[in-house]
């Protein structure tokens, strides 16, 4: 187990840091805030239960709620998406390999919490695998479907520029052509000296 968390928060983690790196400052700073938050709460339970709580049953019971929380709203969050397939009836929007792998993971930690009769394995992934094999529905539903986004009208295009618009380029044609006329004079200039 320790194994398989630690790969998957380092994962997770570099996830994050790329996320930053290419978001926009706005998103920057919102994703910025929801990570720090984070890793407060997590650490303030952290805290509790090894200085508050002195037996390992109760210290598991509290750290083991937290993360079946945790791991249901993880399970719960392709809702977004899937409403989003329905609505546009397309499954750009979800990839098929994050679908099939996320069903396979809850199917098997399933089978490992019922066969270890642990609860806080089994009930996030009882949520998890029914999820995921909703989502492989819908992909099986709407993956010939594509959805085609109306593009805006070209900035050029005759039909579509109003007046100030083709105002606007005749004064850049204006500064573009008296600078070349700058340049040629110059050129001549030289030439005659």
């Amino acid at each position: 187990m320790i194994t398989i968390n630690g790969l998957g928060i380092f994962l997770e983690f570099s996830f994050i840091v790329i996320f930053i790196w290419f978001a926009s400052p706005k998103q920057k700073w919102k994703a910025g805030i929801m990570t720090t938050a984070l890793i407060i709460f997590f650490s303030i339970i952290a805290l509790i239960s090894t200085y508050k709580f002195h037996d390992h049953k109760t210290r598991k019971q509290l750290v083991g709620g937290v993360g079946l929380i945790a791991s249901v709203a993880m399970y719960a969050s392709p809702l977004v998406v899937m409403k989003k397939v329905i609505q546009t009836k397309s499954v750009e929007f979800m990839p098929f390999s994050l679908s099939l792998f996320s069903f396979l993971a809850s199917a098997l930690w399933m089978a490992y919490g019922l066969l270890g009769r642990d609860l806080l394995i089994t009930a996030p992934n009882l949520v998890g695998a029914p999820l995921g094999a909703l989502q492989l529905v819908l992909y099986c539903k709407y993956r010939n479907r594509v959805t085609v986004e109306p593009k805006p009208a070209q900035e050029w295009d005759v039909e579509k520029v109003d007046m100030k618009t083709s105002k606007q380029h005749m004064q850049i044609a204006e500064v573009v052509t008296t600078d070349d006329n700058i340049s040629e004079k110059k050129s001549s200039q030289k030439i005659n000296s």
